[in-house]
């Protein structure tokens, strides 16, 4: 008979010594991962160095004929602070509990900056529009970057070793890395002289509430709002759940038709998918776009897309592929009036699958190609996701782009939506969780300053009046938490982009007030920046391509301001105004070399004398580099507007740097 006690001890061993290599790993020594080779100190400053080991073990870390020494904590924590290292090195740290040794090699010091933000921060080298050239040329052994990983938690977060790493730029590694950081590190890297870290923690499509300490929101009577949702939207997660799910089930049944993405559908039944339909009447287009842009609405509903393209002599008669990018968010595709391919609700997130499909020679058999889309939008945003390069035919190696402005587009119809799911309570979007995961890890690492790129996720309505504050809040609380030497370091904000319909007009966007509420931060923080972008934006995508003017214009305001370096930070900056008679005069900062950047005159100035109707203004630039601002109708003007708009057109307003004034008004 077999002892149960006897099949019972093998377990209970293997359970002792698993217990005992997890207690042991825990109490071992570790480093933050910021903490690694390859890594650049901030020269000529204190920099901690910190970690995890066993409670009440001694630590000695040593670098650069300097030794320090110190006991780790109860709770498994110690921290030294080296002193300020002049030279470059390299250098090899070392650090040494009771039981182990850890070597970080090829330390040297130099300007450590963070980059952090949402998704045009975060967008990478090689989805920007010079990936190939900057590629092929990017080998600088002295500078150095960190790619902080994703990552949101309400509680403490231990960034562990080896869950990222120190690099040296290289074609290789710096694809994925934020390309705004990149080039602003760059162009650091350039005019100094001297090794440079860019450290890049950013999270598309996030709030600037994601990236606050809680108690700093929670402490503020403008902010505590934020925070108090949270609480409650945490209490009534089960019954909003409950809702949604009963609410999704019925929409689901009553759209069960219009939903389906089957060949023979209301458009198929009209012929819109034939060769020898005539869509003369139909809406001509620009893709990729989104209903949203090429319709100038938002809605839900069924959109059809069609386009005739003249095949070349090699690609006539024989096997295609046909790549239109992500649809959001399903689809029938259907070329020379048969159909080819679709994606609907039995494909997981439909709206990021790229859609590629089989055109074989049976169906390209003339020279031409009729192509038509019907795309589903279910949620939100409908339409063409990808680049244009992503939308093309081929056919081996060759490529035939299909992307542009030769494409129809018609309505077949429009429903509402379904239900928007309740907000989650765990994911990137909610109060304070980006900074414990992705800020809070790398402090105390000492940096020199801070580039911030966000914004565009708090224009809603409900967001952009509070902006200011949440911003200098977050300022204050970063600085207040590294506790660095020089306590306001800098803080260069990238301003919003145009973006959206262009206007020539005065319009009271959501956009144009966000943009305000950055300057205004600027104008009232201490040792911060504003790199102006109002010029270089994309009407039609939220994420413009041109990154390098981005970091190029923030590495302006560091060497400038930073590194005392003679050069004008930025175009014109609104600073005051006065009113004389039938005259409103601006002043403003950064005024050498004030003038048009195209033209003889300025454009893009408004006037109003009644709050309502502003009227294109005439504006001239004074001797003493002030502007006259005035129109024949109105004699008693109470305000002006300049670049008011979510896309402003026709601003011409800059200096000898050619950059762009800001967008403001006086009438705040």
């Amino acid at each position: 008979m077999i002892n149960m006690n006897d099949r019972i001890k093998p377990v209970l061993v293997l359970l002792l010594l698993l217990t005992l290599s997890a207690t042991s790993f825990a109490q071992s020594l570790q480093l933050p991962a910021i903490i690694s080779d390859h890594m650049v100190l901030q020269r000529n400053t204190v920099c901690p160095i910190w970690g995890k080991a066993k409670p009440n073990d001694n630590i000695t870390v040593s670098i650069n004929k300097q030794t320090h020494k110190t006991k780790v904590d109860t709770k498994g924590n110690w921290i030294i602070k080296l002193s300020p290292i002049k030279s470059k090195g390299p250098f090899t740290l070392t650090v040494k509990s009771s039981n182990t040794n850890i070597s970080i090699k090829d330390v040297i010091t130099g300007e450590v900056w963070l980059g952090s933000g949402q998704s045009n921060m975060e967008w990478p080298i090689e989805r920007t529009d010079t990936n190939n050239a900057i590629l092929k040329k990017s080998n600088y052994p002295d500078y150095r970057i960190f790619l902080v990983p994703r990552k949101y938690t309400s509680g403490s977060h231990f960034l562990k070793p080896k869950s990222a790493r120190w690099q040296k730029v290289t074609p290789k590694s710096i694809t994925k890395f934020s390309a705004v950081a990149y080039y602003f590190g760059h162009d650091l890297h350039k005019n100094l002289k001297t090794p440079v870290g860019m450290i890049a923690s950013s999270w598309g499509g996030t709030p600037a509430q994601s990236w606050t300490p809680y108690n700093a929101m929670a402490s503020n009577t403008e902010l505590k709002q934020y925070t108090d949702e949270f609480e409650q939207r945490v209490k009534n997660a089960p019954q909003l759940k409950a809702e949604y799910d009963k609410n999704l089930k019925q929409w689901q049944k009553d759209n069960k038709k219009i939903l389906r993405t089957q060949p023979q559908n209301p458009g198929s039944k009209l012929n819109y998918h034939q060769i020898d339909f005539d869509d003369s009447s139909w809406k001509s287009c620009t893709v990729p776009a989104k209903f949203l842009h090429t319709y100038n609405r938002m809605f839900d509903g069924i959109v059809w897309y069609r386009t005739t393209i003249n095949l070349p002599k090699n690609l006539q008669k024989t096997n295609l592929t046909l790549s239109l990018g992500a649809l959001d968010d399903y689809d029938v595709t259907y070329v020379n009036g048969k159909h080819i391919g679709s994606h609907g609700s039995e494909t997981k997130s439909s709206y990021k699958v790229p859609r590629k499909y089989k055109i074989p020679a049976s169906i390209n058999n003339r020279k031409q190609l009729t192509i038509a889309v019907r795309i589903t939008d279910k949620h939100r945003y409908g339409g063409f996701k990808s680049d244009a390069k992503e939308i093309y035919l081929s056919s081996g190696k060759q490529k035939l782009s299909i992307a542009g402005n030769n494409w129809k587009t018609h309505i077949e119809s429009t429903f509402q939506g379904e239900p928007y799911k309740p907000a989650s309570t765990k994911g990137p979007r909610n109060v304070s969780v980006l900074y414990n995961g992705m800020i809070k890890p790398i402090i105390p690492y000492a940096i020199k300053g801070v580039i911030w790129y966000q914004g565009e996720a708090n224009t809603s309505t409900s967001n952009y009046p509070y902006y200011q504050t949440l911003l200098s809040t977050m300022i204050s609380a970063w600085r207040d938490e590294w506790d660095q030497p020089q306590h306001d370091f800098p803080f260069l904000i990238v301003q919003l982009t145009n973006y959206q319909s262009p206007s020539f007009s005065v319009t009271n966007h959501s956009w144009a007030y966000l943009r305000e509420q950055q300057l205004n931060t600027h104008q009232n923080v201490p040792n911060t920046g504003l790199a102006v972008i109002i010029d270089i934006g994309d009407a039609t995508n939220v994420h413009p391509k041109n990154k390098a003017d981005v970091g190029k214009r923030l590495s302006r305001w560091a060497l400038n301001q930073t590194y005392n370096k003679n050069i004008i930070p930025s175009g014109p900056m609104y600073q005051s105004h006065t009113i004389s008679g039938n005259t409103v005069n601006l002043t403003f900062d950064y005024t050498d070399g004030i003038k048009p950047l195209t033209g003889n005159k300025l454009t893009g100035f408004f006037i109003t004398d009644d709050h309502q109707k502003y009227l294109p203004a005439i504006a001239k630039i004074n001797s003493n580099n002030t502007i006259s601002v005035t129109h024949p109708q109105i004699q008693q003007p109470l305000a002006v507007r300049y670049g008011w708009a979510a896309n402003p057109q026709k601003l011409n307003l800059t200096n000898s740097t050619n950059i762009p004034a800001s967008p403001f008004r006086t009438d705040q």
